[in-house]
């Protein structure tokens, strides 16, 4: 059986300041109400307890026995109630909250760790679940509303997305400190495509764009294994494999302790365009909106 509660908050608060401050004006004054309306809440709310909360006398009122127990427990209510009416406002107000972030893997080693580093010390009470997926995966999950912002690479127009471009970088060769290619102050993809090469598995943008290119050759990619990170392309690449081509940024971490160097790539399409992406027409929820203006605030003050 359902018993309905036949008082509110508002009536405990009036109880609080009439027993705290030991007058009906006082009170009135302290919860900004006429002292009828004091009155009448406190006289709705004894009838709605079966019981007297407060004795009057000519100098105001003074909890009674019930009166001291409700008033012990209404403190803790309120200071609850409160509590929680800033927590589910701060959730409307994008203090708070959950967001789903997708990337590919050249934001996730490029640029993210610092950006979501500062992000989370501005807005602590905001968690943020990065995911990894390739460019096409990225912009499907935006779309379909599984992510609320992604971050990928180039790619052609995904119905339902608005793409902002942010980050740039750019393709650089990647060999070993003694390979041919190497001694060069830049190279020509043609080049590369006479030598064995280590790349990412199909489906990254990455992969896309080289074979683009040297399908524009009339050549095919001479892989000689496909791996799923830039890191271990990069172990493939100092154990003899290939060389390979990634971003310039993310290799940096790499060309020191595996003896690797990257060399410029000779090539107009070797600019690298990251952009930010959000649904069409979909208004993000305050922490994801509060995410999608850090990153793009990031970007633009990018050298």
């Amino acid at each position: 059986m359902h018993t309905r509660i036949g008082f509110d908050w508002r009536d405990l608060e009036v109880f609080v300041a009439a027993a705290e401050s030991g007058s009906i004006a006082r009170a009135a004054e302290r919860c900004r109400l006429a002292p009828s309306a004091v009155s009448k809440r406190l006289s709705d709310l004894e009838a709605a307890l079966g019981t007297p909360l407060l004795a009057r006398h000519n100098r105001g009122v003074r909890p009674s026995a019930a009166g001291q127990a409700l008033l012990h427990r209404s403190r803790g209510l309120l200071e609850e109630a409160r509590r929680m009416e800033r927590e589910v406002r701060s959730y409307g107000e994008g203090l708070s909250g959950h967001v789903r972030l997708f990337a590919n893997i050249s934001a996730i080693v490029e640029y993210l760790p610092a950006v979501l580093a500062q992000f989370a010390q501005a807005w602590p009470g905001i968690r943020v679940e990065l995911e990894e997926h390739v460019s096409s995966r990225v912009a499907q999950a935006v779309a379909e509303e599984v992510a609320d912002v992604g971050v990928l690479s180039d790619l052609a127009a995904y119905e339902g997305v608005d793409m902002l471009p942010c980050w740039r970088d750019e393709l650089a060769l990647l060999a070993p400190a003694g390979h041919v290619l190497a001694r060069d102050g830049g190279v020509r993809f043609a080049q590369v495509l006479d030598h064995p090469m280590v790349g990412l598995k199909p489906g990254s943008s990455l992969h896309g764009r080289l074979l683009r290119a040297a399908a524009e050759r009339g050549r095919g990619l001479p892989l000689q294994v496909q791996v799923g990170s830039f890191d271990a392309v990069c172990a493939m690449i100092a154990a003899g494999m290939g060389v390979g081509i990634m971003p310039r940024a993310a290799s940096l971490p790499y060309l020191e302790a595996l003896g690797l160097v990257a060399v410029r790539l000779d090539e107009a399409w070797a600019e690298h365009q990251l952009y930010l992406c959000r649904r069409t027409d979909s208004p993000l929820p305050p922490a994801a909106a509060r995410l999608f203006a850090h990153l793009a605030d990031t970007a633009r003050l990018q050298p």
